[in-house]
């Protein structure tokens, strides 16, 4: 009775937040690291840390972001260019993430009217972060395997992340975000390997 009694009790538990949500804990490791995501989580956890987004694995983001641009030809006027949420958790404030093919191309991100800020190598930076909200953009070129030339100029890859600085510090959410530009550019295979420094001089 006793071991009916506990087996009983433990049934009763909550499934940890790996085992509930697998895909998404798989999903937000690989593409920020283990030590980060351990990092993200114990600022965010208030008891009641949960993924805001719907299953997507990295495989799986990866085959929809190559078909897209394979597909592309420069004579396209309207193609279908997806968001992509990979990793988003929601806890004593919101991590957000999301990954897509930009609608700005490598010429008008460098133009002297742009928003965009070079931030060395081949990574350029619209920070949009405003009193406690850090909302940072990355665009950075990244050619696949299987697609025309000019895709690379014409359609680079672009991420966002966005964070609360009183919660996430500065310096960890930088971390986040050169792990994950360097996570895609693996991912993907960018073929002309783009550069990404340590230091984005994000705030700066």
């Amino acid at each position: 009775m006793a071991v009916l009694a506990l087996l009983t009790g433990c049934s009763g538990e909550e499934p940890s937040l790996r085992e509930s949500s697998p895909v998404q804990w798989e999903a937000c490791d690989t593409l920020f690291g283990t030590e980060n995501m351990t990092s993200l989580r114990d600022v965010l956890d208030a008891g009641e840390l949960r993924f805001s987004n719907t299953p997507l694995s990295v495989d799986r983001m990866r085959d929809q972001l190559t078909e897209e641009v394979v597909e592309w030809t420069p004579a396209a006027k309207y193609y279908s260019l997806n968001e992509y949420a990979p990793c988003s958790l929601s806890g004593r404030t919101q991590f957000y993430t999301t990954v897509e093919w930009a609608k700005d191309t490598l010429p008008a991100v460098r133009s002297s009217s742009s928003p965009w800020r070079h931030s060395g190598g081949d990574i350029y930076v619209d920070d949009r972060s405003v009193g406690q909200s850090q909302d940072v953009d990355v665009i950075f070129p990244c050619q696949v395997s299987g697609a025309v030339s000019a895709q690379q100029e014409r359609i680079p890859l672009e991420v966002r992340l966005r964070a609360e600085s009183g919660v996430v510090s500065s310096e960890l959410h930088e971390q986040m975000v050169v792990s994950l530009v360097r996570s895609l550019g693996g991912t993907l295979k960018c073929t002309n390997n783009p550069t990404v420094p340590d230091d984005l001089k994000l705030g700066r």
